[in-house]
């Protein structure tokens, strides 16, 4: 096992309490699902999708789904993709966190990318108030990581990188 794969099952263990890592295929449904739900705007703005190019290449991803995901224009549907993927469906309420991590890259979690992790959410049966909890978990994490910034860095010009 190299030192790529390590890294990506010590993160599945650490962020999700996985103990192997999902299929490529299972990647690539998650990752699609995710774009179409940044699209809902109708654009993937830059952050999000380097965000969710990011996120699975920590993950482990090969480079050809990165780079695939780098060009993907999210014309599919969320039933299409989805029907495929039994890990996406078997991590149904991780995958609606993820969306709402993706959409709000950008700094603006839109109403229209809500609606469609809404519609997401409906297709795995989850209660709408699934998705309202995950945008304040989301907002509680956010203030997190500046909390922790702050204490790491209480003059962020000393930053060394």
């Amino acid at each position: 096992m190299d030192t790529r794969e390590k890294g990506a099952l010590w993160l599945f263990k650490k962020d999700w309490s996985f103990d192997s890592k999902p299929s490529i295929d299972d990647f690539e449904a998650y990752a699609k699902a995710l774009m179409i739900c940044a699209k809902g705007d109708g654009v993937i703005a830059p952050a999000e999708r380097e965000w969710i190019v990011g996120y699975f290449a920590a993950f482990g991803c090969t480079d050809g789904l990165a780079e695939k995901l780098e060009e993907y224009q999210a014309g599919d549907t969320l039933q299409d993709v989805l029907s495929g993927s039994q890990a996406a469906n078997a991590c149904s309420r991780g995958i609606i966190h993820d969306a709402v991590r993706a959409c709000a890259a950008d700094g603006v979690l839109h109403e229209d990318e809500l609606a469609s992790i809404r519609t997401m959410n409906r297709l795995f049966g989850h209660p709408d108030e699934l998705v309202d909890q995950w945008v304040e978990f989301h907002r509680d994490e956010e203030r997190m990581r500046a909390r922790r910034a702050a204490l790491v860095w209480p003059d962020p010009k000393d930053k060394p990188f």
